[in-house]
């Protein structure tokens, strides 16, 4: 397994309420950042595009949504 993939399984162990409570090594957090922006990008690609039904568009607003309080959490 890839490095990138034992750390985002690790981080999946833990409750939700203990992640937030838990300072984050440096090499995780850069890699959350970056993954957190790469959907964002990939949201606002898709988004851009004009044949997206309602209900594609509304996923999509809202990982995009999703992703930029999850950057800003990551930025605290």
């Amino acid at each position: 397994m890839a490095i990138e993939g034992k750390m985002v399984e690790l981080a999946n162990r833990l409750p939700p309420s203990e992640r937030r409570d838990r300072p984050l090594p440096d090499s995780v957090r850069a890699f959350l950042v970056e993954s957190e922006r790469r959907v964002l990008l990939h949201c606002r690609k898709l988004l851009a595009q004009e044949n997206l039904s309602g209900d594609e568009r509304r996923k999509l607003v809202r990982l995009a949504g999703e992703a930029e309080e999850e950057l800003q959490r990551l930025a605290a």
